[in-house]
């Protein structure tokens, strides 16, 4: 039977917190996996840069399941933010930038005469993608399918070098 992906609303920034609590909700065989998109990104701090990790779609958590997943277990609740929204979606664009799981790596290019070329990561190829990139914080602006439109969201892009040919 093939899976149906599902998209689960939260709060921002509470979105390892609600997949627990999803796990706790929902049957286990009814699920196929559980995804928040991470994308990682290099940060310099203590005079020394960093490999970091923060999430790429604040809010979004993506379920595959059989069907549409049910209550299990009564869980109750007076805070008004743990309400989760389960909306019926299409397999998650970001995926497809992941090797496993659900960490979107860093990527590496060279920008070429004003034409950005990127040499590893998941953007390599999907140059097209991009819509601005930020050389200081070392991240790119990407435009995804997402619903019935597209979204920009913010990934991982080191730009090492930039070649200028004759003028």
């Amino acid at each position: 039977m093939r899976n149906i992906w599902y998209l689960l609303k939260c709060p921002e920034g509470n979105e390892t917190d609600f997949m627990d609590k999803c796990l706790k909700i929902i049957d286990s065989e009814e699920m196929e996996e559980m995804l928040c998109f991470q994308y990682q990104r290099m940060i310099r701090y203590g005079g020394t840069w960093h490999l970091e990790k923060r999430i790429a779609l604040p809010g979004c958590i993506f379920v595959a399941a059989a069907d549409v997943p049910r209550k299990r277990k009564q869980q109750r609740s007076s805070n008004r933010n743990d309400k989760v929204f389960v909306t019926p979606c299409e397999f998650p664009y970001l995926k497809e930038l992941c090797d496993s799981g659900s960490l979107i790596e860093l990527s590496k290019g060279v920008i070429k005469n004003g034409t950005t070329v990127v040499t590893s990561g998941p953007l390599k190829g999907r140059e097209s993608l991009i819509r601005k990139i930020d050389r200081h914080k070392r991240t790119a602006e990407i435009e995804i399918p997402f619903g019935s439109g597209k979204k920009q969201i913010t990934i991982g892009l080191e730009i090492y070098e930039k070649e200028i040919s004759g003028v």
